[in-house]
């Protein structure tokens, strides 16, 4: 018998503690400390991921990754024509399509993708580029739930219904004109799953009444394959893999209800059942991405849903992303706007000043990860003040110092040590409530009121002196900002703006639009990788920015905005505090953000 050095290639290692992600799977190790033989096992699983803005059905796919992928209209009602760009991370808001619609096909990447029919049977037909829609050649008929596979150049459009019923016929895009293509071997295809390629495409169910039969497609003609396991149509799976490694979950059966949300895979000749998705889906949504690491997102399931699904072929478990509660602060508190910036982290937070009821307060707490306690007070109470470092070297600058039905403001600047607060040098003008970012000793503090002068003047810190820095393109206040002093960020320039500007130390250029609107938002990681959270009017929305583009992140669970406390980074971020709908309006809320992780699948081997 064969020994496991002479299969592997090397022998059992003992260790005191499991090894993380670097060790293949399959490989064995004996576990030391608990006298266990462990070993790295690949599974297959679906982990949720961000959310779709907004809860939709029938909308349309494209896409060729788990990080290249979109969805186009769709109805919430009423039919919408957003287009929502996928990057692994969250979705971010791409070119609108022409009108807004359900039941369209769409496939190909996201730079070269074609689209076109849908509800009401209409005959357009339009190319996506990643930015925008172009109007081409329209399709010879007006069809409804029709589907294409392959590209903006080399696509082939099949299925579909039309107000005279259900044709078998497909037709094929060269890039400038369609044609016939060959005809389906059976009517009645409506809503079937089609993916692959205009010379390597599959066809699979559809209605009515409802069928299971699959069919291949090769250029010219299509022929008879293996049969689905059930009869359905408006399954997802559009635009999923190819002819010999598509998939296919949900629809309808003989009636409206879903079908179980078991999830087949199709290996060209054959389907086989999977693993379960976390949902069964009555009707289509945006599927896309290879068999082995496709997305699923929106549609039925049985009422819409904005459900977004990875599906994963790997030996580490995943975790999505996600806010969680964490200690309540000692005092709730609102606007105290000088939030920690570069150099914080999550378990090392920080609230100081703010405001109680209509008085400013000098509050100090810190903290650990999992309770804030109270520590050195400001010497001055304030409010809506600028505010950089972290939790043993934190500066705090500017703000309002009197009660909130009164503006005094002050230009007083303070730092703190990890226990006490002393005096630094005062700013060289007084304001409150604008953007800041960087350490104790290279801070920004930019824009800001008092109104309605506002001002658009960069002041920067080095620890000893406050001089003059490059200014705002605009002279606003009530935003948010973060970063360092050389790659500072400022957002939400005024209400309901999705204005970004980002700082190099020197001058100030316009940054990547935010995908939502708002003001007194807080920030927390560096100006190429960072999130930003809440904002006015009171929300809970999440956005990550990767220095160039926003996108969506996990919401958080308390609409809030001018937190009390805010640090970390993009994906170990905390918040706290802040202003709430009610009364009072002050919270003691504390919520954690952690970003999707990987850990190793191990798993303990017996004899059994």
């Amino acid at each position: 018998m064969a020994t496991y050095r002479e299969i592997h290639g090397k022998a059992v290692k003992s260790v005191s503690t499991d090894p993380t992600l670097e060790v293949d799977a399959g490989q064995i190790w004996y576990n030391t400390v608990s006298s266990t033989f462990k070993s790295i096992v690949s599974t297959r699983a679906y982990s949720t991921s961000t959310n779709l803005p907004s809860a939709r059905g029938v909308n349309a796919p494209g896409g060729v990754s788990q990080t290249a992928g979109f969805s186009v209209g769709g109805n919430t009602p009423p039919s919408i024509a957003n287009t929502e760009e996928y990057n692994g991370l969250g979705w971010a808001a791409g070119g609108a399509y022409p009108t807004g619609k359900g039941y369209l096909a769409s496939a190909g990447p996201e730079t070269a993708a074609l689209a076109g029919g849908g509800s009401a049977y209409p005959t357009a037909c339009n190319t996506y580029n990643g930015t925008s829609w172009t109007s081409i050649t329209a399709m010879p008929t007006g069809y409804e739930a029709c589907r294409y596979a392959g590209t903006s150049t080399a696509g082939i459009m099949t299925a579909g219904g039309t107000p005279g019923g259900y044709p078998a016929d497909s037709h094929e895009w060269g890039g400038s004109s369609w044609t016939a293509g060959g005809a389906l071997p059976g009517p009645k295809n409506y809503g079937s799953t089609v993916a692959g390629t205009q010379t390597a495409s599959f066809s699979a169910g559809g209605s009515y009444p409802q069928k299971n039969t699959t069919s291949n497609y090769d250029g010219t003609s299509w022929t008879v394959s293996g049969n689905l396991p059930t009869n359905s149509y408006n399954m997802m799976g559009n635009s999923v893999g190819s002819q010999t490694a598509g998939i296919t979950t949900g629809g309808n059966a003989t009636s409206f209800p879903a079908i179980a949300p078991t999830v087949y895979h199709y290996d060209g000749s054959v389907w086989a059942a999977d693993i379960a998705s976390s949902v069964g889906y009555a009707n289509t949504g945006a599927s896309f991405g290879p068999q082995s690491a496709h997305v699923l997102a929106g549609g039925n399931a049985p009422g819409l849903t904005a459900l977004t699904q990875e599906y994963h072929i790997s030996s580490n478990i995943i975790t999505a992303a996600a806010w969680a509660a964490g200690g309540a602060m000692t005092t709730a508190r609102q606007k105290a706007g000088g939030t920690l910036s570069s150099g914080s982290t999550q378990s090392a937070g920080m609230a100081f000043g703010g405001q109680i009821g209509t008085a400013t307060s000098a509050l100090n707490e810190e903290y650990d990860g999992t309770t804030w306690s109270e520590s050195g007070d400001l010497s001055t109470a304030r409010r809506y003040h600028y505010g950089a470092g972290s939790q043993t070297a934190a500066l705090c600058a500017g703000g309002q110092d009197g009660s909130a039905g009164a503006t005094p403001v002050t230009a007083n600047s303070e730092e703190y040590n990890g226990s006490a607060w002393s005096e630094g040098e005062n700013m060289g003008t007084g304001r409150y409530n604008g953007g800041s970012g960087g350490t104790q000793t290279a801070a920004f503090a930019t824009g800001g009121s008092p109104a309605p002068s506002y001002t658009n003047a960069t002041e920067e810190y080095d620890g000893t002196d406050w001089t003059t820095g490059g200014n705002l393109p605009v002279s606003k206040g009530y935003f948010g900002g973060g970063g360092t002093l050389t790659a500072g960020i400022a957002f939400g320039i005024g209400a309901s703006s999705t204005d970004v500007y980002e700082y190099d130390g020197s001058s100030w250029t316009t940054g990547g639009t935010m995908g939502r609107g708002c003001s007194q938002g807080s920030y927390a990681g560096l100006q190429t990788n960072g999130i930003a959270f809440g904002g006015t009017p009171p929300t809970t929305a999440t956005e990550g920015y990767d220095g160039t583009a926003w996108s969506t992140r996990p919401s958080m669970a308390t609409a809030r905005y001018a937190l009390a406390g805010a640090s970390g980074t993009a994906t170990l971020a905390l918040g706290a505090g802040g202003y709430v709908p009610g009364s009072p309006n002050e919270s003691n809320a504390t919520e954690e953000f952690t970003g999707e992780t990987t850990s190793a699948n191990i798993e303990t081997l017996t004899q059994s």
